[in-house]
């Protein structure tokens, strides 16, 4: 019994002395730190939220979440709070979020700031500050898997008016017709193949009449030098066409000044040859005797000697 007795009060030492031990690291290992409360109001869910969570800035560990409690003055809301460190920089644009660890779906409180007003928020006293709650990423993948179902129901219902028993035949037409061209197209083909193989030696033609081309115009390009060479030469003062122009300047100068004036004379002199002759012929006609007798004298006029006035 004896034994037993010391074996009994040597348990409950060591019990003892094992509680011992684990208060004094829990209040050895406690946490100091001086926080300012802060209260974030939501009336979303904050599934997988406790107490004693994580509250991060910006991904830093600034705090910890102090309790959850249900707001007694408006229905279906909630009030987390918090306790942050004091130099954690939170502002009036400060807001939260719930962020979530991995695959565990333990939460915890993501603050953020927009930087749209940078003024701090103020802690007044008898007052705690209250931060909005946001929507999460998870919460607005929610709405958009919501949206995304809707609009698949919709394709959905469209895809079934599409495929009904009137479109599956168009379909089905339209198919048929496609294979039908596809075999004319094939026939085309066919048909072109004699004409394709044919195509080889039209390039090879086509590149001689383009050497033949190339050749006309360099052969072009000759005769134009030459030709350019020859004007060049009629051009020249000492050349040809300068030598002609000179010769008709000079045969322009001697018919002007001296073949022009013996023209004219000569021209003169056969009009007064001319008149004579008029007047010599008219006489004949008139006095046919002349020719024998020759031409008479003239009479004597009124003064002269000779003069027989005419009978009255």
């Amino acid at each position: 019994m004896e034994n037993r007795s010391h074996a009994l009060w040597a348990g409950f030492f060591t019990i003892a002395m094992l509680c011992a031990a684990i208060f004094a690291g829990i209040w050895l290992n406690r946490d100091k730190t001086q926080r300012i409360d802060y209260q974030i109001i939501t009336s979303r869910a904050i599934s997988g939220l406790n107490p004693q969570a994580s509250v991060r800035y910006k991904g830093l560990a600034v705090g910890r979440v102090d309790n959850i409690d249900f707001d007694t003055k408006v229905a279906g809301q909630i009030i987390i709070n918090i306790s942050v460190d004091p130099d954690t920089p939170i502002t009036q644009s400060t807001f939260a979020t719930l962020g979530y660890q991995g695959v565990t779906g333990i939460a915890f409180v993501q603050l953020d700031d927009d930087g749209s007003n940078s003024v701090k928020l103020n802690v007044a006293a008898g007052t705690v500050p209250r931060i909005p709650l946001q929507p999460g990423l998870l919460e607005k993948l929610e709405r958009s898997s919501s949206v995304i179902l809707a609009n698949a129901e919709l394709v959905s219902a469209r895809l079934a008016e599409f495929f009904t028993p009137e479109n599956q035949k168009t379909m089905l037409g339209a198919f048929s017709n496609t294979a039908q061209a596809t075999a004319r197209w094939t026939k085309v083909a066919d048909d072109l193949s004699p004409s394709l193989q044919l195509i080889p030696d039209l390039v090879h033609q086509t590149n001689q009449t383009l050497l033949s081309v190339q050749e006309l115009s360099q052969n072009a390009t000759q005769l134009s030098q030459q030709m350019t060479g020859v004007a060049k030469q009629l051009q020249d003062p000492d050349g040809p066409l300068n030598h002609t122009l000179s010769t008709l300047s000079d045969l322009s100068t001697n018919l002007q000044s001296e073949t022009l004036p013996k023209i004219t004379i000569l021209t003169s002199e056969t009009s007064n040859s001319m008149r004579t002759f008029n007047k010599t012929m008219e006489e004949l006609k008139e006095r046919p005797q002349i020719l024998i007798f020759g031409k008479p004298t003239a009479s004597a006029g009124p003064g002269e000697a000779g003069f027989v006035e005419p009978k009255k």
